[in-house]
């Protein structure tokens, strides 16, 4: 039996997709244990519903005791003669699992490895975790211990399967003091243990990238103390094993390496041992202990271990960190030199690239309109682009430079300034700025007005550098004003998902309750949205109420309000492009999720949402309303008085009494007329735009007609959506 310890804490949005990516391997003998550590918010009637239709034992601590008490508690619990452990915000590949389980047996293995892709963020898109790639991707057995050198370094527990009897003789656990940062001392007391180690020689899991996680959360003084903690355990740990079992002194040098790569490139602990936190006294002389008064030579980076993993000589976000400037930094972390460790770290940085010419123009006013998805943007520009000529004469300027006319898969929609928007992402578009430029310096108008939706950036990882590189692009201005439609956070979180999803974004094939463990905070916290424009221009944003607008005097007279526009041009009639029912939202979930060709993706929903009837049906929210009222707090919390010193003051209240007086029922079923409609235009788009293959094979003849014969066997999805249309019908 093959015992599959999840631990579950708050992950809500993932666990039934790990379940079912676990139940889905086919393995008979298999044991599915949850371990619910966060009892305090989950209660055994929660996980009863977030497990219900899986095969699964839950075990309830009765308080929260940290993943390694967790991931002990399944190792007691199990009965199987193999352990694996999966993390409740991750899930397997299919077949993955099983094909693990079956070299675990084949091989008798002590640990049985197998390789990881990483989830891009915001995307089911995943790569195999670079240090997998370079060392884990060929299929073997190796006997005798530590003869694998490549296993000390095994990135998680959570990669490898174990003999149960191997982990009960060596008394492997997980250090309960490790409540995170646990893996790497597992680790190392496994391997180090070990017999015989397989590697399965692919990646058959994949860890997702998310918000919040343990690699991905804000560091605190009890977050770098666990890490400071680690280092040491495992440096001691090596220590003790080469002395035992009289290893070679490589594998102390490569743990010391790695010791000083984790501080360097992984933890942000420098900045206040340099400022003398007192937090942070202790840990800067256990750091410089713990390092001791090892060291190595030049030769380190002939290890071909250390070859395969080091970040010396390439460029990180810690910039070109030469071997020169490792040891240098070795010996200043020894010593305890930390303020010469940052002023090596400071020379290492890369600097901002960018070729951006300065531009000044001291006469000129610069009006940036930060389009949030569903305010408004593309009827605004309508309205703009409509009045141009009328605008011109009053001296304001809407540049043509880098201004999109259509949107893919919209007929008649516009997108603003999304060129530019696209050149600050590459940032290698010279000539199109240039373009911008001389049109702002060849009009007399004194306005100047750039809109474009996604120009907040507000999901980019890098949207602090994306801002200061559009500021330096722009140039000086003798006034820069920024101004936003703003509407109720719940509605805005929601539509800012539909809108990824039925326009082929990568992250539309994530649930809308994934996407909001991701991006929940950015989309509520309008404060941290426009910070970084309010310091590039000096000023506050203006805002504006995109809701009562649309009720009130009208979205086009509210704009020329905020944005200081002559207020007698009129309105005009333009498209609308609302947000679909939340059933055609789910269904397009799926097609991002199935069909892997975006532009495929693209005529796929192009075509099906030109039929506008479905628009007509009565919607519901994907969101319960605890969920709405979570996203109202979030924004309360963070962005409520920011916002009302700006213009915008929602009546939240009067927002939570009708998300609580609406009938709601969580979506059960995708419509049968939607699942034709998608069914008749796959068939419309495929008959459209046929994919011809080019045969480089000579003409079948009567006798080699059936070696080059083909059968044309439809996507799984195609096949399934048939079967429930003639189960329905």
């Amino acid at each position: 039996m093959l015992s599959l310890i999840v631990t579950f804490y708050d992950e809500t949005a993932f666990l039934r997709t790990a379940l079912r990516s676990v139940c889905n391997q086919g393995i008979d003998d298999l044991e599915l244990i949850v371990i619910n550590d966060n009892p305090e918010t989950f209660d055994t009637s929660a996980l009863a519903q977030l497990t219900a239709g899986f095969d699964v034992r839950v075990i309830h601590h009765t308080e929260n005791r940290g993943l390694s008490a967790a991931r002990n508690t399944g190792i007691v619990a199990a009965n199987g003669t193999h352990i694996g452990f999966l993390d409740a915000d991750d899930y397997y590949t299919h077949q993955g699992l099983a094909a693990q389980y079956a070299y675990a047996r084949e091989t008798a293995a002590d640990i049985t490895h197998a390789g990881c892709y990483l989830g891009a963020e915001s995307s089911v898109h995943s790569s195999v975790l670079q240090r997998d790639a370079r060392l884990h991707m060929t299929q073997r057995v190796v006997k005798g211990r530590m003869a694998a050198q490549e296993s000390q370094f095994i990135v998680s527990s959570w990669s490898s399967i174990y003999r149960a009897a191997f982990l009960e003789k060596n008394q492997v656990w997980f250090d309960p003091e490790q409540h995170k940062f646990e893996d790497r001392l597992f680790v190392l007391n496994a391997v180090t243990a070990a017999r015989s180690v397989a590697f399965l020689g692919r990646a058959v899991r994949v860890w997702r990238r998310r918000a919040n996680s343990i690699s991905s959360a804000a560091t605190t003084p009890e977050t770098h103390l666990l890490q400071v903690q680690l280092l040491e355990k495992c440096m001691a740990h090596i220590r003790k094993a080469s002395a035992t079992h009289n290893l070679a002194p490589r594998y102390e040098k490569r743990e010391l390496f790695n010791s000083i790569s984790r501080l360097i490139w992984d933890m942000d602990i420098l900045a206040p041992l340099v400022a003398k936190d007192p937090a942070y006294a202790e840990m800067g002389m256990r750091i410089s202990q713990l390092l001791g008064d090892d060291s190595f030579g030049q030769d380190i980076f002939s290890d071909p271990m250390v070859a395969a993993t080091s970040r010396v000589g390439m460029r990180t976000k810690r910039g070109l960190i030469s071997r020169t400037d490792f040891f240098a930094l070795h010996r200043a972390w020894r010593s305890g030199e930390f303020e010469q460790a940052q002023t090596i770290m400071h020379a290492c940085a890369r600097p901002v690239a960018t070729t951006a010419k300065a531009h000044s123009y001291p006469q000129k006013r610069l009006i940036l309109h930060i389009g949030l998805h569903k305010t408004g943007t593309t009827f605004v520009q309508h309205h703009l682009l409509h009045h141009q000529e009328a605008l011109r004469r009053s001296g304001v300027l809407l540049p043509q430079t880098g201004f999109d006319t259509e949107i893919a898969g919209r007929p008649g929609a516009l997108s603003g300034h999304q060129g530019l928007v696209r050149a600050l992402r590459s940032n290698d578009d010279d000539a199109l700025w240039d373009a911008l430029h001389k049109e702002i310096k060849t009009s007399p108008a004194r306005t100047v007005l750039i809109t474009a939706e996604n120009l907040g950036f507000p999901t980019a990882p890098d949207r602090d550098v994306l801002i200061a590189r559009l500021f330096a692009r722009l140039g000086s201005f003798a006034q820069i004003d920024v101004i936003a439609m703003a509407r109720s956070p719940d509605t805005y979180a929601e539509a800012f998902y539909s809108e990824w999803v039925t326009s082929a974004h990568p992250g539309g094939a994530r649930s809308i309750q994934e996407t909001l463990v991701d991006h929940g905070d950015a989309l509520t916290n309008l404060a941290a949205l426009f910070a970084p424009f309010e310091a590039a221009t000096g000023r506050a944003v203006g805002l504006d109420n995109f809701d009562a607008a649309k009720v009130g005097t009208g979205l086009w007279p509210a704009f020329c309000t905020l944005a200081g526009l002559p207020t007698n041009l009129p309105d005009i009639p333009c498209p609308r492009y609302d947000t679909p029912d939340r059933e055609s939202v789910l269904l397009m979930q799926a097609v991002n999720s199935l069909v892997a060709n975006q532009s495929r993706r693209q005529a796929l929903m192009q075509a099906y949402f030109a039929d506008t009837s479905r628009k007509k049906i009565m919607r519901q929210s994907l969101l319960s309303p605890a969920q709405q009222n979570d996203l109202l707090d979030r924004f309360a919390t963070t962005s409520a008085s920011f916002c009302a010193a700006r213009g915008y003051a929602p009546d939240l209240d009067k927002r939570r009494t009708e998300i609580d007086a609406t009938r709601w029922a969580a979506p059960d079923a995708i419509p049968l007329d939607h699942l034709a409609a998608l069914w008749d235009v796959g068939a419309q788009i495929a008959g459209d735009n046929p994919t011809p293959q080019v045969r480089t094979t000579p003409k079948p003849t009567q006798q080699n007609k059936k070696r080059y014969s083909v059968t044309i066997r439809p996507r799984p999805w195609v096949v399934n959506l048939i079967d429930r249309l003639q189960r329905k019908t």
